[in-house]
């Protein structure tokens, strides 16, 4: 149970950030700063993989676990 919850809580920070890159790229746009909005992209490309990848982990076995 502690791993699923682990697991919950590191994803809540993933779709935090994920929120906020998405503000951030498109503010970025907004004002032509186009070079930052490439570099945020490829920020929130690599927090939408570590989601990913939890998902995977708590699907896998670690939720079959805890129920």
């Amino acid at each position: 149970m502690l791993d699923a919850a682990l697991i919950a809580a590191a994803q809540a920070v993933e779709h935090y950030e994920i929120s906020r890159y998405g503000s951030l790229i498109a503010w970025a746009k907004e004002l032509g700063h186009n070079d930052s909005a490439r570099l945020l992209k490829e920020n929130l490309d690599e927090e939408k993989a570590a989601d990913k990848k939890l998902t995977a982990l708590a699907e896998s076995k670690v939720n079959r676990r805890a129920a």
